[in-house]
C-alpha cells in the first residue's frame, strides 16, 4: 500500500492536483500559537491539557502546551485550541 500511495501523490504533484485529500494524508494548518486545525486524522490516541496525540495512519501527531482542548471534531477534522508551544510528528 505505501508503494501506491507514495505513486499516487507522486502522480498528484506531476499534475499540480492536491494528493491529500484522497489519499486521506494529513493536512495540519497552525494559526499562530493558539489554533492547529488537523485535516484527515484517524482518532484521539491521548487527550489533556497539556498534550494530545492525534492518529494520523502513518503517523501520529503530538502537540503540546497549556490549557489544551478540542474545540471542534468530526470524523475527518478537529481543532485544538489553547496555548500550544510545541507540535511533533511521529513516522
Amino acid at each position: 500500500m505505501k508503494k501506491k500511495k507514495g505513486a499516487l501523490l507522486r502522480a498528484a504533484e506531476v499534475f499540480d492536483v492536491p494528493g491529500q485529500p484522497a489519499l486521506g494524508v494529513p493536512r495540519v494548518t497552525v494559526t499562530g500559537h493558539s489554533r492547529v486545525h488537523i485535516e484527515n486524522h484517524r482518532g484521539l490516541i491521548e487527550y489533556g491539557p497539556e498534550v494530545i496525540g492525534v492518529s494520523a495512519g502513518d503517523m501520529t501527531i503530538k502537540l503540546r502546551g497549556q490549557r489544551l482542548e478540542i474545540s471542534a471534531m468530526s470524523d475527518m477534522e478537529l481543532v485544538v485550541t489553547g496555548e500550544i508551544s510545541g507540535i511533533e510528528l511521529d513516522v
